[in-house]
């Protein structure tokens, strides 16, 4: 399984070495996104957001942490289901179902890189927030984060294996990790405080993941809660990964078996 994740990672690391304008280019495009994040948090006072206060900080870190995050998760939960539709594209998505691994290996395997570029992104985010601005991450609690950021990851699989199980039976682009990035983004607090949101839309940001995540994050790496104190969104995170996963499995499979079937590998 080691061997096949390794080769996976191998073989996407080598074609991106082959294209490393669009690695500069992430890292550019985070360069302007963090001082906008930072003047346009100059305009927002505290004071005038009583909402803003509850996380501590100011909005600027507030917001470093919510893309930072968000665009972490969702490039993971869609890592997947992105890989697989350049496989079919490709023409080699069967040679890539024959290979001796499970389908959790295979997924990790062509999922991997992609991951750990957008965990360099984020990284860069962080970097580039406390060296060049003021940010108020001096109180972080290391396992605090450690276990908001695990937690929200275990919740992201399931949904990613839904997002590539949608692309493998379709035959199609992912629409899956679109909606969900697009409906988080509106409600999940990324941007501002779900406080300020309606009654309605705040209850409805409850069922997404990336709420709780983000809220367990804030809280840990600005307050410096620790796992006692954020147990309420820590266990909603569990509640997802655990609820999701046997369906996302179930799913995955069927994808799998109906490909299979019918001999419908390509787009």
């Amino acid at each position: 399984m080691t061997a096949s994740i390794l080769a996976c990672l191998r073989r996407d690391y080598l074609l991106a070495s082959g294209s490393r304008l669009a690695l500069a280019w992430q890292v550019v495009a985070v360069g302007f996104a963090v001082p906008t994040l930072y003047y346009l948090g100059r305009l927002i006072h505290l004071g005038a957001v009583p909402a803003l206060s509850a996380p501590g900080g100011d909005y600027f870190t507030f917001v470093v942490v919510g893309v930072a995050a968000a665009t972490f998760f969702s490039a993971m939960m869609g890592a997947c289901a992105a890989a697989v539709r350049n496989e079919q594209l490709g023409g080699t998505i069967e040679t890539l179902l024959v290979m001796p691994a499970s389908f959790p290996a295979m997924a990790l395997g062509v999922s991997l890189w992609a991951i750990l570029v957008a965990a360099g992104q984020a990284c860069v985010y962080f970097a580039l927030a406390s060296i060049v601005f003021p940010t108020h991450l001096a109180h972080a609690n290391p396992v605090g984060v450690l276990c908001a950021a695990g937690l929200t990851a275990a919740a992201q699989v399931p949904l990613g294996m839904l997002a590539a199980a949608f692309v493998l039976l379709f035959r199609r682009p992912d629409l899956l990790t679109g909606t969900l990035a697009s409906v988080s983004v509106l409600l999940a607090g990324v941007f501002y405080p779900t406080s300020v949101l309606p009654p309605a839309l705040r209850r409805a940001a409850e069922y997404l993941p990336l709420t709780h995540g983000l809220r367990a994050l804030r809280l840990a790496a600005i307050q410096g809660a620790g796992p006692a104190e954020l147990t309420g969104d820590l266990a909603a995170l569990l509640a997802f990964a655990v609820g999701l996963f046997p369906v996302a499995v179930l799913v995955c499979r069927f994808a799998l078996h109906e490909i299979r079937r019918s001999g419908a590998f390509s787009a």
